[in-house]
Order: C-alpha cells, then sequence, then structure tokens
C-alpha cells in the first residue's frame, strides 16, 4: 500500500475544499470570498490557500488579480473537464473537488453478446466476454454508472479485479489506445433511477464507447449514464477559415 505523506493529503483536502467552493460560486454567477474568510471555511492557513488558487489560477479555473476579489472564470472551468481527454472516473470527480471512489456492483460473464454490441466489436455473439457494473461515488451522491462488457481471450473465463483499461492491457497484452465514444441523453428508467438515486424521467448523460486496442482489436464496449447535474462536459473544436486555398 502506498502511504500518502500528510502534507500531501492535507494539500489535497484543500484543493478539493476550494474547488467545491468555486463549482458553488460559478453556478450562483458570483465571486469567492476574500482570503480570510475562505481559509477559515476550509480550516486551512492562508498559506496553504494561496498555493491552491496559485494551482487553480495556472489551470485558468480562477482569475487572480493583486487588490481585488478572485473570481470564477466560467469557460476555464468547463474546460477543466474535457470530453476528448480520457481520464478514469475516480481522477475525474477528484479533478473537480469530489471526494470520489467506485463501487463494483455486478461481475457475471455473458453467454451470448446483442447484436448491437457484437456489431459495434465486430465479433461473433457466442464471443466469450464479461459484464461489469460499476457506479461512480462523488461526495455520497451516485453520480454516474456503467455497464463495461470485456471481450475475453480464449482459454480465459474471467477479468482481473482492476480498472477497465488495466484489465484489457492485461488480457490482451496490448494498452487501450483509442475510444470512439457517441455522447447521447436519456431519461432515466426506474433501474437507472435506482441506481443514481434520482427521481424516474430525470435526464442523463449517455456515453457508448468502443474500446480499441494499439493493435487495433476491439477490446470492450461500455455503456455509461453520468448525471449533468453533478458532472458536465466541454469540447474543444477547432474552426476552420472561412475561406477556401481557391480564393
Amino acid at each position: 500500500m502506498i502511504e500518502i505523506p500528510p502534507r500531501a493529503s492535507e494539500d489535497g483536502r484543500v484543493r478539493r475544499g476550494l474547488l467545491r467552493r468555486v463549482r458553488e460560486a460559478a453556478a450562483e454567477h458570483r465571486r469567492l470570498p476574500g482570503e480570510f474568510d475562505l481559509a477559515a471555511e476550509l480550516g486551512c492557513s492562508r498559506v496553504q490557500l494561496r498555493q491552491a488558487l496559485a494551482d487553480l489560477d495556472r489551470m485558468q479555473v480562477v482569475r487572480r488579480r493583486q487588490g481585488a476579489a478572485t473570481v470564477v472564470d466560467q469557460l476555464g472551468l468547463r474546460l477543466s473537464v474535457r470530453l476528448e481527454e480520457q481520464l478514469e472516473h475516480t481522477e475525474l470527480l477528484t479533478r473537480l473537488g469530489y471526494e470520489a471512489r467506485v463501487e463494483i456492483l455486478g461481475h457475471e460473464p455473458i453467454a451470448r453478446l446483442t447484436e448491437h454490441v457484437a456489431d459495434l466489436l465486430d465479433v461473433p455473439a457466442d464471443t466469450p466476454a464479461v459484464r461489469v457494473l460499476k457506479r461512480w461515488i462523488a461526495d455520497d451522491a451516485p453520480a454516474m454508472a456503467a455497464e463495461d462488457i470485456l471481450l475475453l481471450p480464449p482459454g480465459v473465463d474471467d477479468v482481473p479485479d482492476s480498472s477497465l483499461f488495466d484489465a484489457a492491457a492485461g488480457l490482451w497484452g496490448e494498452a487501450v489506445v483509442w475510444e470512439v465514444t457517441t455522447p447521447s441523453a436519456a431519461a432515466a428508467d426506474p433501474r437507472l433511477a435506482q441506481l443514481l438515486d434520482l427521481p424516474e424521467g430525470s435526464p442523463l448523460l449517455v456515453f457508448e464507447t468502443v474500446g480499441i486496442g494499439a493493435r487495433g482489436r476491439r477490446i470492450f464496449y461500455a455503456l455509461e449514464h453520468h448525471r449533468p447535474d453533478l458532472v458536465s462536459y466541454s469540447v474543444v473544436r477547432t474552426v476552420r477559415p472561412p475561406w477556401s486555398s481557391t480564393q
């Protein structure tokens, strides 16, 4: 087990608390409190607070000016979680300032893939696979759930107890280097409402993903449902010049 030095753990606590206040200030369109009040709220020294603020300033999440209140950069905050950036969900939630953990709710072999999943993975429907159901918790609230379907190599009947990416690399001997993700939206059905502690019909952000290994093998399929009130994503797109090379 890796032991985290007390100072590193304390700095992480302060940073998470500050990020939580940043999210709240952004939602209410207000400035952050002054350093004295903010340090008291977070239970830290002003030196620790200034270090955490400097970190967020470098990330362009907040803007600090001498003699002026610290303000949240709404655009910078959105860019802190980008759809095109692949992160383990616990790391993503931690980056947003949540206390995060993951729960394994189910783990079972699949007798036969659905036609939809088999087509996406480009394999016969009777290809051996395992389904794993996971749920991520953010500050004690369910934030997202995923159904992962991982194909199994010949002679293997189970997956290691690790992240999807580590399990895929361990089983197939190649890292997952590409993800093809299709976003959509859905209303929470009774099962998802219970899983994510929401009223039925609540809006959910949906990600359908195929993971592809370094040799081009399609290794896993994932269907994720995220609560947009807890986690949102942004995309950075390049704008093409409004002229052509022939002009």
